[in-house]
């Protein structure tokens, strides 16, 4: 970080004490974040997020009482500048693909290396989505199971039906090869219509191209 440059400013929020102060330690050897509040319920999270502004949220998935998939929105209405970045011990794809559809911009293990940690909330931060390698493939089959070819593309820019159809296959798990063999076009032609429909939606990868679909679906 330059000598000036503001730092990324984290809230956490986690019903466990030791954990928050371990993030607390471990993202206070970065010079380019600063840990600005923390709380242990999810229902004091709005607030929070309200009175410190924070850049990104630290958000346990799962909490005794109210959870943090209950408070995503109003932290949103709260303070509509904070990325959310979900801290989760489940694999409950159902958990993972609820907190994305809800607003959140990441989601990545309790027991992820620190690094992996510090990058995922650097990722956030710049506008990236964010899900654990670990947890990424059961994720994206959560969202094949929910969205099947022809229903219809997601609401936003305009899309051509070839990049609509390319969109669907996606989102079932399809690899280039293997949209390029049900579609019968070479995979230069598919790899061409991913960077456009890249472009028209503004997302940069095909996991937040799954996300984008799964927040728009009408």
């Amino acid at each position: 970080m330059t000598n000036g440059a503001s730092k990324i400013r984290v809230a956490i929020v986690d019903d466990h004490t030791m954990l928050r102060e371990g993030l607390r330690k471990i993202l206070s050897m970065e010079d380019d974040l600063e840990v600005v509040a923390d709380v242990d319920k999810a229902e004091d999270a709005p607030a929070m997020a309200a009175e410190s502004r924070p850049d990104v949220l630290l958000l346990d998935i799962r909490m005794p009482g109210t959870g943090g998939l209950e408070v995503i929105g109003a932290i949103h209405e709260a303070n509509p500048g904070t990325k959310i970045l979900m801290l989760t011990a489940s694999d409950d794809r159902r958990d993972h693909v609820a907190a994305l559809s809800q607003g959140a911009r990441g989601i990545i293990m309790k027991d992820s290396a620190a690094e992996t940690l510090v990058t995922a909330i650097r990722a956030v931060y710049e506008g990236q989505a964010w899900v654990d390698r670990e947890i990424t493939g059961t994720l994206l089959e959560e969202l094949a199971h929910r969205g099947h070819p022809g229903e219809g593309q997601p609401s936003g820019p305009q899309l051509t039906a070839r990049e609509s159809e390319i969109v669907d296959l996606v989102i079932a798990g399809c690899r280039n090869r293997e949209i390029s063999e049900r579609l019968q076009i070479s995979e230069k032609t598919v790899k061409a219509h991913l960077s456009n429909i890249f472009a028209k939606l503004g997302v940069r990868d095909r996991l937040e191209l799954a996300i984008y679909a799964l927040n728009r679906r009408p």
